[in-house]
């Protein structure tokens, strides 16, 4: 707690001043995730009087108690939950809440309903490009209504694409999504990529370069297979996920290719795979916001390859990093991976730079210091 006295000049007698009382927040995560559940309790180490309303078969209930959360219960069934928008309209009476922050659609449209004609603030939260537009009455419930206080936004990318698709842009912030590398440090690159190597049965020398997505067409996997048939016998690709792009298979069959394209289907140990790979890619043609499978690989140190689709841009510092090539520009991806491929000492620079950027400009700590200076800002 700051000191509540007041210096004064030369000569005066110091007045006593009340301290600042921090903002009474109600946030609801839905099922939660642990991004979300460590920024909530750094937001309570930080002063926030902060309280949690979980689903009740989130997983993370009894970790943010753990943590001196106050903790509820919320199950919403749509965006327009009567019972309860209702409750929560009582919450925010009777327990002088100051602030109510939504992190999933459903909770952003119900605080909305829950919060007219009281004085608490409303924030929102937006993690994707696209799907916002004027023309569609159900963006009024969201991300369009004029109830919201303040938006945030996963990156800079969503920020813009919210202000040209009609939200007021002094309404609209970007704080990065944060992650903490002691969450990953169970994770081991060699042990992955024995497993890996041993699975697929990839050679030990073998350069392997790799995505992780649920691979539609969107996500750009058919330009990492054609990229595959330029480039080296040596080199083979890992694609980590759910395979829902018809042409994908077809792209494989190629003879060029016999051998060297190895799909691993859905996997729950999806950072573990991409802990495997030299290089890392994600050339997606669109509607990203802050793409965890890229942070998954930067704190393991791996090079990341990226489209311009989106926050992709914010997060591999080209040159530096990894590389960034144009939306659909195949022959830039595939310069840039040969390039990447002849120099392992360039891997290896890049993918430690790589973990430096996911440790700062992706760190929870700045997250929860942004949210936190937001909500005093709109509690002043």
């Amino acid at each position: 707690m700051r000191s509540s006295m007041k210096l004064s000049v030369k000569g005066e007698t110091p007045v006593e001043t009340k301290p600042q009382r921090q903002p009474k927040v109600l946030i609801a995560a839905g099922d939660g995730h642990i991004t979300e559940v460590e920024m909530i309790k750094g937001l309570r180490l930080e002063g926030i009087d902060i309280h949690a309303a979980l689903e009740s078969t989130s997983p993370h209930l009894d970790a943010l108690r753990d943590g001196g959360i106050p903790t509820r219960t919320l199950d919403l069934k749509n965006n327009a939950d009567i019972k309860g928008a209702l409750t929560v309209r009582r919450w925010i009476k009777d327990e002088g809440f100051d602030i109510v922050h939504g992190l999933a659609n459903r909770q952003v449209a119900n605080f909305i309903w829950a919060s007219y004609s009281l004085p608490n603030k409303v924030v929102a939260y937006r993690g994707a490009v696209g799907h916002v537009s004027r023309w569609d009455p159900g963006c009024y419930l969201k991300w369009l209504n004029p109830r919201i206080d303040q938006l945030i936004c996963v990156s800079k990318a969503v920020e813009r694409d919210l202000a040209v698709s009609g939200v007021n842009s002094n309404k609209l912030v970007t704080i990065y999504k944060g992650h903490d590398l002691a969450w990953y440090a169970h994770l081991n690159r060699k042990a992955a990529r024995a497993d890996v190597e041993k699975e697929f049965g990839i050679p030990f020398d073998a350069t392997l370069v790799g995505m992780a997505a649920n691979m539609r067409r969107v996500k750009g996997a058919d330009l990492l297979l054609k990229a595959l048939i330029a480039l080296p016998p040596h080199v083979h690709g890992l694609f980590i996920g759910e395979v829902r792009d018809p042409a994908l298979p077809k792209l494989a069959a190629d003879p060029r290719l016999a051998g060297r394209v190895h799909f691993t289907g859905f996997r729950s140990n999806a950072p573990h795979l991409i802990g495997a790979l030299d290089i890392n890619l994600a050339p997606s043609r669109g509607r990203e916001g802050l793409t965890k499978t890229v942070i998954e690989g930067m704190v393991q140190g791996v090079p990341t390859i990226a489209s311009e689709a989106g926050g992709l841009t914010e997060m591999v510092d080209h040159g530096e990093s990894g590389y960034v090539f144009p939306i659909d520009n195949l022959k830039l991806l595939t310069q840039h991976l040969e390039t990447l491929i002849e120099s392992p000492e360039t891997q290896k620079v890049m993918g430690e730079r790589g973990r430096e950027i996911a440790a700062t400009r992706f760190s929870v700590n700045q997250t929860i210091a942004h949210t936190a200076a937001l909500y005093r800002s709109l509690s002043l």
